[in-house]
């Protein structure tokens, strides 16, 4: 009966090697050690998880995506294509909780040639039975049934893109999945996520590398500050379409299949 987990208590490293072997193992002390440490609000952060090669192309092939094709948005409905959509001020109030940033959209049901699903399956899966699912819940999937896989890439622009602190429904997915794109330092200098320890901010950047992932239970209160680039870092980019905090959420949304009322995310206020 211990209550859900509100605030930060740790950040932890796992080998992400050893993460997938004693998932698929099921190898229960590892895996009952990993379900306390989320229901306590740590944050497990998966050490290198994704190539970094692949990241970074990734982000140069997205920003020629939104730069051939026009910001647009459509509902998560039956046939629902991959689509980019630019949210600024007056577009974020649309959502459940104020987020302004670039978002790319991508469903397992469309084709993609950016090697989307082939590089995030087989940890997402894993992930999923850490949190109590099986390893292809969702997976076939479409709008009608109502739980859908969806992956977010998402640049924060400099000066602007933020999140309001906020939270998650853990109905259909207890463990929030954040893939990491940016390294502080390197291609921001400050903001980032933060979660909330002793009612202060804490920034958890400075943990974290590009191809990291980050695992924390749906409820912990979380958020992403404006970020800052300086000049020296602007420097190093040919392209400002590069600019700013990039970020990957795996999700498990419910779909809009008959204009259903979603159980989603929530501002703290």
């Amino acid at each position: 009966n211990k209550p859900r987990p509100k605030n930060l208590r740790n950040v932890v490293s796992l080998n992400t090697k050893l993460f997938i072997k004693n998932i698929k193992k099921n190898n229960l002390e590892y895996i009952m050690d990993l379900i306390l440490k989320l229901y306590s609000g740590d944050v497990l952060i998966l050490k290198k998880a994704v190539n970094k090669k692949y990241i970074n192309e990734l982000k140069k092939k997205l920003v020629t995506f939104s730069t051939k094709n026009p910001s647009n948005f459509y509902k998560m409905t039956e046939g629902c294509p991959n689509f980019w959509r630019r949210q600024d001020e007056n577009i974020a109030k649309k959502y459940s909780f104020k987020a302004v940033r670039d978002s790319f959209y991508f469903f397992r049901w469309n084709n993609e040639r950016f090697n989307i699903w082939k590089t995030f399956n087989d940890f997402w899966g894993c992930i999923k039975m850490l949190g109590g699912l099986n390893y292809n819940s969702y997976v076939n999937n479409t709008p009608k049934d109502l739980v859908i896989d969806r992956v977010q890439v998402v640049r924060y622009p400099e000066n602007t893109g933020h999140t309001e602190s906020h939270f998650h429904d853990p109905i259909n997915q207890r463990i929030i999945i954040s893939v990491y794109m940016s390294k502080k330092n390197k291609d921001y200098n400050n903001g980032g996520t933060y979660f909330f320890k002793n009612n202060k901010k804490k920034n958890i950047e400075n943990n974290l590398d590009i191809g990291d992932i980050g695992l924390f239970y749906s409820t912990l209160h979380h958020g992403v500050d404006k970020v800052s680039i300086n000049k020296k870092i602007k420097s190093n980019y040919k392209n400002k379409n590069l600019f700013g905090r990039w970020w990957c959420g795996l999700y498990s949304p419910e779909s809009n299949h008959k204009n259903k009322k979603r159980n989603t995310s929530s501002p703290l206020h």
